[in-house]
């Protein structure tokens, strides 16, 4: 009997998520820097200024938000600032400084996060390592980190729902969307110059060629009629990827371009399909819609909540066209998805693997759906 109630104790802890939960928010499994990435608005002495996350540099994903940049388990992830009033970089946990780079060579010297495990979050100083006390200090270019820390402590689940793509205003969501329909309409048009430019990259043909023989690839396997110019366009996007979606690491690019294959039956190849595309990135509703994934999609949402999905509720609208479309979060937690990983296994008993096993596991981590 007590090996029966154990059982079903775990089955509970499993499936808590769609009791009661509330999605936070998940993360990118795999970033790696296709070329340098220049953030602006980072926070700086009262002021903002910008940084660049060099080329190939690594970690399970990072994220930019008012003002701050985090990194979450960094694998080499470099991070240069060519303003020269920024006298160090520094990577905290917490409150807890890990390390620390002289910012010795504007634009050229650069701090390397530590490889050990955490969520970190980025600090530009106006004083120097040694004035400003905290981790250690590297030489010219690659500078070296404080001993490493033990990994951080999961935070713990937010409880506040995280549906894809509330605009925080009609004016700031309406600039969004004109935004993304100018990305669409460059990356459609499969010059890599043109990207490159609005992204402000040099090209990196070594990457190209990586993504197209891991993503693009497979992605257009078994599909008719697919020019060399839309095979182009797509290995551009998962290569650089657009202003919108560089925080996304190739291989999640990648997973965008092959959730909008598995709503649509077909991968973009126009301006409008691009538009949807970037849209599906950025954690917004496509403007086509396909009424075969939706029905799919409540079917999916039948089995993981046991009832029938209500349309006019935001959470159950939300679930479906998760799953449906792979509309992905705007912001990311690793422990949200985490959770919501084990409640797919515990109702489908495999782990996730196609692109709508993963549009699932969105749709479980963020829509705030509930049994």
């Amino acid at each position: 009997m007590k090996k029966i109630t154990a059982i079903l104790m775990s089955i509970l802890l499993l499936l808590s998520p769609l009791f009661a939960l509330s999605p936070v928010i998940a993360a990118t499994t795999d970033f790696t820097a296709g070329a340098n990435i220049t953030v602006s608005d980072v926070t700086f002495s009262g002021s903002t200024t910008s940084i660049v996350i060099l080329d190939t540099s690594t970690a399970e994903t990072w994220s930019f938000s008012n003002g701050l940049v985090t990194v979450i388990n960094p694998g080499t992830f470099k991070v240069s600032a060519s303003n020269s009033s920024v006298a160090s970089l520094r990577s905290f946990i917490g409150d807890e400084q890990k390390g620390c780079q002289d910012n010795t060579t504007p634009g050229t010297t650069y701090l390397t996060f530590p490889t050990t495990a955490g969520t970190y979050k980025l600090e530009l100083s106006v004083n120097s390592c040694q004035s400003g006390g905290g981790g250690s200090t590297g030489g010219g270019g690659g500078g070296t980190s404080a001993t490493p820390a033990t990994p951080a402590t999961p935070a713990t689940p937010t409880v506040t729902p995280a549906t894809p793509a509330t605009p925080a205003t009609p004016a700031s969501a309406s600039q969004k969307i004109q935004q993304i329909l100018n990305e669409a309409t460059t990356v459609a048009m499969s010059k890599v110059e043109d990207v490159l430019a609005i992204i402000g990259a040099v090209r990196n043909q070594t990457a190209e060629t990586s993504s197209n023989s891991k993503y693009t690839s497979a992605l257009v396997k078994g599909l008719s009629n697919v020019t060399n110019e839309v095979k182009e366009a797509i290995n551009t996007f998962v290569t650089y990827g657009t202003p919108t979606t560089k925080v996304l690491g190739a291989g999640e690019r990648a997973g965008v371009v092959n959730s909008y294959k598995a709503a649509f039956g077909k991968v973009p190849s126009n301006e409008t399909e691009w538009s949807d595309t970037i849209k599906i990135g950025n954690g917004r509703w496509p403007t086509e819609r396909s009424q075969t994934s939706e029905d799919r999609a409540t079917v999916s949402f039948k089995t993981i909540y046991k009832r029938d999905p209500n349309r006019t509720n935001s959470h159950d609208d939300a679930a479906v066209t998760v799953m449906a479309y792979g509309l992905r979060p705007a912001d990311r937690n690793l422990n949200s998805e985490k959770v919501a990983i084990k409640s797919f296994k515990a109702i489908y008993g495999k782990n996730p693997t196609t692109a709508t096993n993963w549009d699932a596991v969105r749709a479980i981590a963020y829509s705030g759906a509930t049994r």
